[in-house]
């Protein structure tokens, strides 16, 4: 379910991400984000109840709790002042908390424990290089000459993951710490890619 919650999540943000509407604060997403932070936090709630250690349980799960908590309704219901760059970058945290939760699932179900691996961190590489795109275009798009469309953030993404350099040079704040950040995950996720295949020719020389 928190998987699902997380799939519900992505396609709602990225409908505001295309339609323009990315900075609205009263917007579909965040009630949506609303009710399924409520389901998180139900989750976590009767886990804890039900189980023996909960000072364990509290100290193991902290961050899962943090992710699962509606910031941007807390925000409006209290009526805080952010910029509008942290409040859209709080819509991506009970992502998180999903995506967390396909993890697990993905190695509940796979049963080579290097497979599973791989496949959890493929998760993670589609899933970031994904919401990187939407930060970059959010923010680029407007502002930057050279980003119009969706499709030059993917171009922009697929050049800087792959650690070749984009001609699409960053103007906004977030966008630059977008380049950095995504330039970072291509350096420590293709070589995940280099020692599962080495281990799969190793395993087939053996047999």
């Amino acid at each position: 379910m928190a998987a699902i919650g997380s799939l519900v999540l992505i396609g709602s943000i990225s409908m505001e991400a295309f339609s323009g509407q990315a900075f609205i604060q009263d917007s579909v997403y965040a009630r949506i984000q609303l009710w399924i932070c409520v389901y998180f936090l139900v989750d976590v709630s009767l886990l804890l109840l039900l189980g023996s250690r909960k000072r364990s349980y509290v100290i193991g799960h902290f961050l899962l709790i943090l992710l699962s908590i509606p910031y941007l309704s807390l925000i409006d219901y209290f009526s805080l002042t952010f910029s509008q760059e942290i409040q859209y970058l709080l819509k991506f945290l009970p992502i998180l908390r999903g995506g967390v939760a396909l993890i697990v699932l993905v190695k509940m179900v796979v049963s080579n424990k290097l497979t599973g691996l791989l496949v959890a961190y493929l998760i993670c590489f589609f899933s970031l290089f994904y919401f990187q795109t939407l930060i970059f275009y959010v923010f680029e798009k407007g502002v930057n000459p050279l980003v119009t469309n969706y499709d030059d953030a993917l171009w922009w993404a697929s050049l800087t993951v792959t650690t070749l350099g984009s001609n699409i040079v960053p103007v906004t704040v977030l966008g630059k710490i977008s380049t950095v950040f995504l330039a970072v995950i291509g350096l420590t996720v293709f070589p995940i890619f280099t020692v599962y295949i080495t281990s799969l020719v190793q395993r087939m020389n053996q047999r």
